[in-house]
């Protein structure tokens, strides 16, 4: 439906960036797919078949410790956005940090945030 193909992954906001990836790396065995300082990190567990994307909050956010966002794929992003805008859903810009995949925000009904991501085709 409008394009979405499964589960991608989780985002988390944290405090400070590389003391997050330096846990995740060292205490549940994550390995970087890359690590932008002080932007984005995407880390994978290989034995689980996940992924968690660590962000920085802002000075003073209110975000950290509030809950994950979890990140669906899909094939076309701006497709995708378009569709679910027609259906009334609210849609955010495309985005890039880095080199990462491109995404994009939506909110569902109680104004959650959820992610879109497109695939990257290697």
């Amino acid at each position: 439906m409008h394009g979405i193909k499964c589960f991608s992954h989780i985002m988390l906001y944290v405090a400070d960036l590389e003391r997050a990836v330096d846990w995740y790396c060292k205490t549940l065995g994550f390995t970087p797919n890359f690590v932008v300082p002080n932007i984005f990190a995407s880390l994978r567990h290989d034995d689980w078949g996940c992924r968690v994307d660590l962000h920085p909050s802002e000075a003073d956010g209110k975000d950290v410790g509030h809950g994950p966002i979890p990140y669906f794929l899909v094939d076309d992003i701006e497709a995708t956005l378009a569709s679910l805008k027609e259906a009334g859903v609210k849609v955010g810009p495309v985005k890039q940090e880095g080199d990462s995949p491109l995404f994009a925000s939506i909110w569902d009904s109680e104004s959650n945030a959820l992610g879109l991501e497109q695939e990257v085709i290697r």
